[in-house]
């Protein structure tokens, strides 16, 4: 708290503040409501906590199984060692009442709000604020005479625009060039992380919403930008993706047979033949999907080289951890030199011991350590080192500006150039990302859609509110249950059958990790008429979040400036310094206790919640 000056630094906490505060869902591109449906789970409500998490997602029980989990990462419980584990949370919940239409999970949310009173936050693109702005006629409300959209490519950033356009009462179309869809969550995610039954009744939830689906239909020769627009399309979302390999090996042997693109292993690995030795290449998931893809392959003999160390891999220490598990021989801080082959086959992989990955600037630029050469025989390698834009080879896209790299340039909004064309997705990124951020793409895109067919971009009013929690609230429980790890199938079975690697949480176990979360939307709110300054709040916190200093002892922005001003003015008479209670919110584990021990009754527990709405 303290700062060089010797005074206190201090800030009067704003909307923002506060939504900051609750790590998990600020860190969730789709702004998930996660602690609510995790406190859904804790008092046994499963279907509200699938509805919280859903209202959000409409591709919800994928991401509870391949989403990366920022959340996670974000959440304050990762300080003591281990977060809460709110993806397999949300698997839980999602398992119990499987894939619902979206227009049922509206329903059902306005009922279960108005029955018990729950208040949960509307912030992001929540179906409910969706609903209400169709229902009001902010879109055409005849779907004989809606504006068509058209959206190419049907990875998550597509199925989810097509979500939402569908919500706000357009006609959408997507054209998408495979005979499948779903993109690289259907061919770049393997079955036993992702099982494909449960992509595809989350896709046939979107297209039940009236949403056309025209499959083997790719955007080129015979299908224009100019012929969308001739057949009545009033606009035009491209979310292509990445799916060609990104070819940044440019090392001697790299042509020989045998050797492969992960994109192109996961996608056709039925068709390729690895023989014994297989090497991956590469330190991220991908690497780690097609090594263990290889293993239920058949290969004797699974390695994966990567630049990075074992510390430093991109990949999570679960998704290795799995993998040795099954026998794969990880190789860190190994760069390849060349490949050798025989007879035009690969037969092995030099490599040279990395010294460093960036240079002091934080730029990717690996140097070697001379003559450290390391030799492994193969009989195919993987090359899993990323992705890279198909739009260059792809015709039908004329009067598009492009990168450099070969993507769509898009302001942030995702219009393009051309009016009433918009792109989004990892094909105006440099390289794939997050399942998450790819949604959220799809949303932000559908919005801006929205408002150019519409006339008037959506404004988002944000208003925050703080909602008394019962008197008898209390939180201490959270900190003194262990973690427990999440159950998985045995290696040697999950090999063999090729089913999930991982089972998820049963009852008990997720109501009991679920009341882990400290539920950091509480907050502690203070009446300063009934404070007695006794300091007994200070005294009971353990955790030291709470402390009695001199108003002359803080300091601020202007705002605490004009507060601590108009304190003075009405200050008692010379001689009795004013005082104030400061918290430090980085230490406050929200478990009520102040709030039960103040005897003046100054202190009252509280939610914060947030409401946005579109106007």
């Amino acid at each position: 708290m303290a700062n060089p000056s010797g005074k206190y630094q201090v800030k009067i906490l704003g909307i923002e503040d506060y939504q900051a505060m609750t790590a998990c869902q600020s860190a969730c591109p789709l702004g998930t409501d996660t602690k609510r449906y995790v406190r859904a789970i804790t008092e046994g409500d499963y279907e509200k906590a699938f509805l919280i998490a859903r209202q959000t997602n409409p591709l919800v029980s994928v991401c509870s199984r391949v989403c990366t989990a920022p959340c996670e990462k974000s959440c304050r419980k990762g300080e003591q060692g281990h977060p809460v584990d709110i993806r397999a949370l949300k698997r839980f919940a999602c398992d119990r009442h499987g894939v619902a239409s979206p227009r049922a999970v509206a329903t059902r949310l306005e009922e279960i709000s108005r029955q018990n009173g729950w208040v949960g936050d509307r912030t992001g693109n929540h179906i409910l604020t969706m609903s209400a702005a169709q229902k009001a006629g902010t879109a055409a409300t005849s779907r004989t005479s809606a504006p068509r959209v058209a959206i190419i490519g049907s990875g998550p950033t597509g199925l989810s625009a097509a979500h939402d356009l569908a919500l706000l009462g357009y006609r959408v179309t997507i054209f998408e060039a495979a005979p499948y869809a779903g993109g690289m969550l259907r061919t770049g995610i393997p079955a036993f992380r992702l099982p494909k039954e449960v992509l595809q009744q989350e896709i046939d939830a979107i297209l039940n919403l009236g949403v056309e689906l025209k499959l083997n239909s790719p955007i080129g020769e015979d299908l224009t930008l100019a012929d969308l627009k001739t057949q009545g399309y009033e606009s035009v979302f491209i979310t292509i993706g990445l799916q060609d390999p990104l070819r940044i090996l440019n090392i001697e042997g790299t042509d020989l047979e045998g050797i492969h693109s992960g994109v192109e292993y996961v996608r056709d690995h039925e068709k390729i033949r690895l023989g014994k030795r297989c090497l991956v290449i590469g330190g991220g998931g991908v690497a780690i999907d097609c090594a263990q893809h290889a293993v239920r392959q058949g290969a004797e003999q699974v390695m994966i080289a990567c630049l990075e160390s074992w510390e430093t891999m991109p990949a999570s220490l679960t998704e290795r951890e799995d993998a040795q598990e099954e026998g794969v021989v990880f190789h860190p801080a190994l760069g390849p030199r060349r490949f050798i082959g025989h007879n035009g086959h690969v037969v092995r992989a030099e490599f040279l011991q990395v010294s460093s990955v960036f240079d002091s600037d934080g730029r990717f630029s690996p140097t070697f350590v001379p003559d450290s050469t390391t030799t492994m025989g193969v009989d195919s390698v993987i090359l899993a080192v990323g992705q890279a834009s198909t739009a260059p080879s792809l015709a039908g896209l004329a009067g598009l500006d492009l990168t450099p790299n070969g993507l769509i340039r898009a302001a942030e909004d995702m219009s393009t150039n051309l009016p009433g064309v918009f792109a989004g997705g990892d094909v105006r990124w440099r390289f794939t990302r997050n399942a998450t951020d790819a949604i959220a793409d799809g949303q932000k895109a559908a919005r801006s859609i929205h408002g150019y067919l519409s006339g008037h971009s959506p404004q988002v009013i944000r208003k925050g509110f703080m909602r008394p929690v019962s008197p008898d609230f209390e939180n201490t429980r959270c900190d003194t249950i262990p973690p427990v790890p999440i159950p998985k199938r045995d290696a040697g079975e999950r090999v063999r059958t090729k089913e999930e690697i991982t089972i998820g949480f049963g009852e008990a176990e997720a109501r009991e990790q679920a009341a882990r979360c400290r539920r950091c939307n509480i907050q502690t709110v203070f009446e300063r008429s009934r404070c007695l300054r006794c300091g007994t709040c200070v005294d009971t916190c353990v955790n030291g979040a709470l402390k009695i200093v001199r108003l002359a002892d803080i300091q601020g922005d202007e705002n605490v400036e004009k507060l601590t001003e108009a304190l003075r003015k009405s200050a008692p008479p010379r001689g009795k310094a004013m005082t104030a209670i400061i918290k430090d919110e980085s230490r406050c584990a929200s478990c009520g206790m102040c709030a039960r021990r103040c005897p003046g009754g100054a202190i009252t527990m509280a939610e914060f919640y947030c409401q946005e709405e579109w106007e």
